[in-house]
């Protein structure tokens, strides 16, 4: 299999399971009314992160490709390149919200999906099985 669909099916999956435990979670604790008052979903703070991670991992696969030996300063680069966008999309809940509902939730998906983001650089820098 592609290594590609591979890495974007683990990132799917991964995105999914996460998505329903941290929903439970977040229904469980009755914190509809939070995400309300917030003016964010965590089902677009899941999408963004899932995209902003496939595209990621799409550049690393890339840069393995293509240039082996920059897939570190390619990684950096890109997520770099997401914190700055995460942090764009998030700035105004931030300075909004007296409390920190939105701060631990947001940082909770920002770590799950870096935790992608780093095993494919992993995978790639240690050259296991990457012929994409």
């Amino acid at each position: 299999m592609n290594n590609y669909i591979k890495h974007i099916l683990v990132l799917f999956i991964v995105a999914v399971i996460t998505y329903f435990a941290h929903n439970l979670v977040s229904e469980q604790l009755n914190f509809n009314a939070q995400w309300l008052k917030s003016g964010y979903t965590l089902r677009n703070l899941y999408l963004l992160a899932f995209f902003s991670s496939l595209v990621v991992a799409v550049l690393i696969l890339t840069a393995y490709r293509i240039m082996p030996s920059n897939v570190g300063a390619v990684f950096l680069v890109a997520v770099s390149v997401k914190v700055l966008v995460f942090y764009v999309y998030i700035y105004k809940g931030l300075k909004q919200a007296d409390d920190k509902f939105l701060a631990y939730n947001f940082v909770v998906v920002f770590f799950v999906f870096l935790i992608c983001d780093v095993f494919v650089a992993f995978k790639a820098l240690n050259k296991d099985e990457i012929k994409a």
